[in-house]
């Protein structure tokens, strides 16, 4: 049998940025062969991926990218909070959203399709998995773009991004206020919320005892009244501004008095 010198498992572990015990193992299962031992992790990858692909990922990491007119944040998430909070791979999220920017990628789909240095990413993610030992996987992608953008990742748990114009440090302190609203803004304005979720939302304020003690014929206009209420909690713009703001002021209001526009916004959020 060849013999497995430390130079040659640092070698294999340049080569795939693996741990040494797994690339000593894989270099004896080959008897010393390089190359072999690369088609061997390559293969212990993909079961690995296949072994931990079923595993929920209720905990993660966020990171956020900006540049060239454009801000992307993404989660990706792990299944316990020791990997999440993991230097090594806060790391890789971070180079998961350096190359969402890059590559203009505004979706899962578009960024799995992508290539990191070279490699799938779906197979990158599986090269990840095996070195970790848990399953990880792409959740989420938000992007904007505009004049200004600026945005906020808060401890890789909760990042948001923000688009529209004007001084970016006042648009910063929008983006800290998406990170920070709970509830946390469902659109922008009325117009952009999902009708899904206004309709939702007439089936609950319409089920209180509150309208059910009415007349029939009142309930309508009273649901379209409460739902006022769902909207100044759940859209950015009338949203009271809990970041740099004058007593009672909504986003939409300080935005006018600071001299920006708030265009569009995205937020993720690790564990949510």
């Amino acid at each position: 049998m060849a013999e497995i010198t430390a130079a040659l498992v640092n070698e294999l572990r340049a080569m795939t940025n693996l741990p040494m015990m797994k690339c000593k193992q894989a270099l004896v299962a080959t008897n010393g062969d390089l190359q072999a031992a690369v088609e061997h992790l390559r293969k212990m990858g993909a079961a690995a991926g296949a072994k931990f692909g079923g595993r929920e990922t209720p905990c993660g990491a966020t990171a956020l990218a900006i540049g060239g007119g454009a801000g992307v944040i993404i989660l990706v998430g792990c299944q316990t909070d020791f990997v999440g909070k993991n230097d090594g791979f806060r790391a890789f999220v971070q180079r998961i959203a350096d190359l969402a920017l890059a590559s203009g990628a505004d979706s899962v789909d578009a960024l799995n399709a992508q290539k990191l240095d070279g490699v799938a990413l779906p197979d990158a993610f599986i090269a990840q998995i095996q070195k970790i030992g848990e399953n990880i996987k792409l959740v989420g992608v938000k992007r904007v773009t505009g004049a200004a953008v600026s945005g906020y990742n808060h401890d890789g748990r909760i990042a948001a991004v923000v688009a529209g114009s004007g001084d970016v440090v006042k648009l910063k302190q929008v983006a800290l206020h998406v990170a920070s609203a709970n509830p946390a803004p469902v659109g922008l304005d009325r117009a952009s919320v999902d009708p899904a979720l206004v309709e939702k939302e007439k089936e609950i304020i319409a089920a209180t005892p509150e309208v059910q003690a009415k007349p029939e014929a009142m309930r309508p206009k009273i649901v379209e009244g409460k739902l006022g209420r769902f909207f100044k909690e759940s859209v950015l713009l009338e949203q009271e501004m809990l970041i740099d703001a004058e007593k009672g002021e909504s986003v939409e209001k300080y935005a006018k008095r600071v001299g920006i526009t708030v265009g569009s916004f995205g937020r993720l959020q690790a564990g949510s």
